[in-house]
């Protein structure tokens, strides 16, 4: 029981000393002091990078639309009407009768 005699002195002189008034007043006014640090911190580093993605937006939309080119052929082109390969004047009816009276 020689141990436990210390501890237990020890745990009498901690339960008997007075503990300091102000020491809760103190603890949470730098509580608050740090939330407040942070919080101005958080909203600089916010600021920034919403700036940041803003412009990186811009530079992307501008060189995007700037790479754009539009192709154009310098050769020559064709166009088939297919009305005219396939005799389709059968099928419409204004031509077929045109075609009648004539």
């Amino acid at each position: 029981m020689q141990a436990e005699d210390p501890i237990d002195e020890l745990i009498k002189r901690e339960k008997a000393t007075e503990p300091n008034p102000f020491l809760a007043s103190r603890v949470m006014a730098e509580i608050e002091r740090r939330s407040e640090k942070k919080t101005r911190e958080i909203a600089l580093w916010q600021t920034v990078a919403l700036a940041g993605s803003i412009a990186a937006m811009a530079f992307l939309g501008i060189s995007i639309g700037n790479s754009y080119n539009e192709r154009t052929t310098s050769g020559m082109s064709l166009n088939i009407n297919d009305g005219e390969i396939e005799n389709l004047g059968y099928y419409n009816i204004t031509e077929y009768e045109q075609n009648d009276y004539h």
